[in-house]
């Protein structure tokens, strides 16, 4: 039983008739768009139904907390091999600050986790998008009074978190034992929320693209190992990005991938204020870029499944 299968029946209420604009907002009632504050009334609407799919999706994986284990071994397993690869490189290449690329050993280490747990807590929201797809289940969701696009970032977010929530103790836990908390102030929890949710709308809207790539292919398998590794190669999930070749990071400074990973994770062990300002503002100009293209992509796919009769 999936999170998927579960919140699917609970936003049909409240509005009937076909309004899906596959955005990453929910489509509002089928009536107040052309009234004096329609658009106010059918914006709350949507946000009021994406809510309520991140909480079924959130009730729905809480009571199969078991599926979670294997992810929390694995990241347990992954953290001691980097802890003790890094305590060796530590030993033989810091600097006489005791320092890597900027980076203490402390930092290093909880900005593993911090990557770890941004990627390891995406749900494959392509594979469930492809299947919706291929199977023509997408032609039945384009009756429902809500988006499509913003129904799976509803349950993308609603599982997330709740797997990162997991990943991130199980993860913790190896770090705190191995090096201790970096310095951390409870003020910075709300703007890192903030900043995990921007960055989960960036990959969701990643995988989203590649997903209705099924529109026009058979097998978005190819598609998605690729442009999915590139990401995690340019984005610094498995290392810093000061440590890349110089060429390298004046190639990835043009890439949307690091404020989909080294940035957020960055934030996480370094914060200021200042920094987190400029980080989401360019995240949020990023969501609006993506979020436009993967809207685009739906509509062009809708628009070929009229055409070809569904």
């Amino acid at each position: 039983m999936t999170s998927v299968s579960v919140a699917s029946g609970v936003v049909g209420a409240g509005g009937a008739g076909r309004v899906d604009g596959g955005g990453l907002g929910a489509g509002g009632a089928g009536r107040g768009w052309g009234d004096r504050g329609g658009w106010r009334r059918g914006l709350l609407g949507g946000m009021n139904k994406f809510w309520a799919v991140m909480q079924v999706t959130l009730r729905s994986r809480l009571r199969y907390l078991g599926d979670f284990w294997s992810a929390a071994i694995f990241i347990l397993v992954v953290m001691y091999v980097f802890v003790e690869l890094w305590r060796v490189t530590y030993a033989q290449g810091g600097d006489a600050s005791g320092l890597v690329a900027g980076f203490s050993l402390t930092q290093m280490i909880w900005y593993l986790v911090a990557t770890e747990t941004i990627i390891l807590s995406m749900i494959p929201i392509h594979r469930h998008i492809e299947n919706e797809i291929k199977s023509g289940d997408v032609a039945i969701r384009l009756n429902k009074p809500y988006s499509f696009l913003g129904w799976h970032a509803a349950v993308f977010l609603g599982e997330g978190a709740l797997k990162a929530l997991v990943l991130a103790s199980a993860g913790g836990a190896i770090a705190f034992a191995a090096v201790g908390f970096p310095s951390f102030d409870a003020t910075q929890v709300p703007a890192l929320i903030v900043s995990f949710v921007l960055t989960a709308l960036l990959n969701f809207c990643w995988g989203a693209m590649i997903g209705l790539l099924a529109f026009w292919t058979e097998d978005v398998t190819g598609f998605f190992f690729v442009l999915d590794r590139l990401k995690w190669l340019m984005g610094g999930f498995l290392m810093p990005i000061p440590l890349f070749p110089l060429w390298m990071q004046e190639a990835v400074a043009w890439s949307p991938f690091p404020l989909m990973i080294y940035e957020p994770a960055r934030l996480a062990i370094d914060f200021s204020w200042t920094r987190w300002l400029d980080v989401s503002g360019r995240q949020f100009g990023l969501l609006l870029l993506l979020g436009l293209m993967a809207w685009g992509m739906y509509r062009a796919g809708v628009r070929r499944l009229d055409v070809n009769g569904g």
